[in-house]
């Protein structure tokens, strides 16, 4: 059986607390269809001891490359170049602060994709971390219902279903993408362009752990990003209908979602649908953040427990 080849791509930010894990993670996937051929670390002028952690494991895994960016330009803008330096079948970007749920994660993503040749891109299932605190796991609880509202769109062909956190590319489809300079919502861009080729899939076989925000502050803060929001560049190119419709959650999806939220988190479903409602329609986020650079949500950067 012929093997894949695939290029692994770390946008990477001040990464210190998981980078060293979860590189070593990544050495320890099962590999039995795929030909790894480079981690390319891409640290985004990072400032603490990111640089230093990746060199140090690419002495113990040669296949791991660091990318050092003189300036901070953004996960897209480095996204984007990684696209372009990939010369293998399909290329997997993935955030540097999550963690693979099982060791036959990339075997699974990558699989969905190789089999399905209409699909130009697939994201992966995120399963969030429960938190101990009454309050984050309120806030947790809200983000779990959104979740179940974007999966029970039928099909998962949706925006908010392309979170951007672990994804595999076909290498064709990466090195055509151009992700406009002047774009404020470049996630979207990429999803919309894999949309109009209905090649956009989701995996729910392979899982990645994320940690959600977990204080109303980040929360805010996340609000403030430019994901979801106007952005007249892509009106432009894609329609400002089609955007709206790759954003509309059908009202069947949210009763089913209420359903499944009172089954796998019964205390806390009505407090996560306040704070959804509280935030969703009270409150409203200052000046949105069109900056590529975003600011660090510091709650969700927490090492995760690794196998050494």
């Amino acid at each position: 059986m012929k093997k894949t080849t695939v290029t692994i791509g770390i946008p990477a930010y001040n990464e210190e607390l998981n980078i060293e894990g979860f590189l070593r993670s990544i050495f320890t996937q099962k590999l039995n269809a795929l030909i790894l051929e480079e981690v390319l670390v891409y640290s985004d002028c990072s400032t603490d001891k990111t640089n230093e952690i990746v060199l140090k494991l690419a002495k113990k895994y040669p296949k791991i490359k660091l990318i050092q960016g003189k300036s901070n330009k953004g996960k897209y803008r480095r996204v984007n170049e990684l696209f372009h330096r990939n010369k293998s079948e399909v290329i997997v970007i993935l955030d540097a602060d999550i963690a693979m749920e099982k060791n036959d994660f990339l075997e699974k993503l990558v699989h969905m994709l190789v089999v399905d040749k209409k699909a130009v891109m697939i994201a992966a299932h995120i399963k969030l971390v429960k938190p101990g605190r009454f309050i984050a796991k309120i806030i947790h609880a809200s983000f779990v219902f959104g979740d179940l509202m974007r999966l029970s769109v039928p099909g998962y062909d949706i925006a908010p279903n392309f979170h951007g956190a672990a994804t595999v590319y076909r290498g064709s489809f990466a090195k055509n993408i151009s992700i406009p300079t002047n774009a404020s919502d470049p996630h979207l861009y990429i999803y919309l362009s894999a949309r109009k080729q209905n090649g956009f899939r989701y995996c729910l076989q392979s899982t990645i752990l994320q940690y959600a925000p977990s204080t109303v502050a980040d929360v805010k803060q996340l609000m403030q990003r430019s994901i979801g929001k106007d952005d007249p560049v892509l009106e432009d190119i894609f329609g400002k209908e089609i955007i709206e419709e790759v954003h509309f959650i059908p009202q069947r999806a949210k009763f089913i979602a209420i359903w499944k939220s009172f089954r796998i988190q019964p205390l806390y479903t009505i407090p996560a649908m306040m704070v959804s409602f509280y935030l969703g329609r009270i409150v409203k986020p200052g000046k949105i953040d069109t900056s590529p650079v975003w600011k660090i949500n510091k709650s969700t950067k927490k090492p995760f427990s690794y196998a050494k």
